[in-house]
């Protein structure tokens, strides 16, 4: 290989670089982000599953058993952000060690935020299950 080519293929390593370590802060910031909107929704189907009256037995109703599938489609989405975080972050690193970089490939690996997130999950439906047996309706 000449050394243009040789030049032209570190070049375009670089460019696929700094791509992938664009998608691997854009999947963490997304991540994040993710449970501002879940809080949301939930607050919202919350209030009317929960509400003191406010809302009729048959909304109500409705709320409390679309609650589950809110946290259920969340939660897929936190799983979902993960395999696509933890994806790129293996390309970064596969390409850390073609340009000698040490960014990624020496990145130490911790699942903890897994761990946490999935715990915070199976509270919450837990959580879910409790209120809806618990709390009657329209009270």
């Amino acid at each position: 290989m000449s050394e243009q080519q040789q030049q032209r293929s570190e070049e375009s390593l670089r460019h696929e670089y700094s791509e992938v370590a664009q998608n691997v802060r854009h999947y963490s910031n997304l991540r994040f982000a993710m449970f501002t909107i879940f809080f949301a929704v939930s607050g919202g189907v919350g209030f009317v599953a929960f509400g003191r009256g406010q809302f009729n037995a048959q909304a109500a109703f409705i709320a409390r058993i679309s609650g589950f599938p809110v946290i259920a489609f969340f939660w897929w989405y936190f799983e979902r952000l993960d395999q696509l975080l933890a994806h790129h972050v293996a390309g970064a690193a596969a390409l850390d060690r073609s340009l000698g970089y040490t960014n990624f490939s020496s990145r130490p690996v911790k699942h903890h935020f897994r761990a946490v997130g999935r715990i915070f999950f199976v509270l919450l439906t837990l959580l879910w299950v409790y209120a809806v047996y618990s709390v009657p309706l329209g009270s």
